[in-house]
């Protein structure tokens, strides 16, 4: 019997190096987050270490204060624009998701699908060497007949 062929075999592949790269694209973009989220706690590390600075001194001058206060606004601001940023970046994560489930299931129908006719010719092969069998066992009852 002829060797198993799927004629879908580059299809197959192609499909599952598509689901690949779209799984690293995933894993970028929750790399992409959980960078963002570091970055911001480190800002508000930095914020709380400075202000630690500031208060903890015997005597401050008010522009210190302003100085400060200032800060605050900015780191503010900065951690909202990170914030922002993360909200984006999660709902980016969502849809590669998504899209990393769809490419998967296009995969797995055409493994599914070679799989299954592979099965067909193991049977259609199986059943072939049985009649071979079958033919040469009465072949040589009838010679020594």
């Amino acid at each position: 019997m002829k060797r198993f062929h799927f004629p879908l075999e580059r299809v197959r592949r192609w499909r599952d190096g598509q689901a690949s790269l779209e799984e690293m694209k995933l894993e970028q973009l929750r790399g992409n987050a959980s960078a963002l989220r570091e970055q911001r706690q480190n800002i508000v590390l930095e914020r709380a270490r400075s202000e630690q600075e500031v208060l903890g001194q015997l005597r401050m001058e008010g522009t210190e204060l302003q100085s400060l206060d200032s800060y605050r606004l900015y780191i503010r601001s900065k951690i909202r624009d990170i914030e922002n940023r993360e909200r984006q970046v999660g709902v980016q994560v969502e849809q590669q998701r998504q899209t990393v489930i769809q490419a998967r299931r296009q995969a797995e129908l055409l493994e599914r699908l070679k799989r299954k006719a592979l099965d067909e010719w193991q049977a259609a092969n199986d059943r072939e060497q049985e009649s071979f069998a079958a033919e040469l066992h009465l072949a040589r009852w009838t010679r020594h007949r």
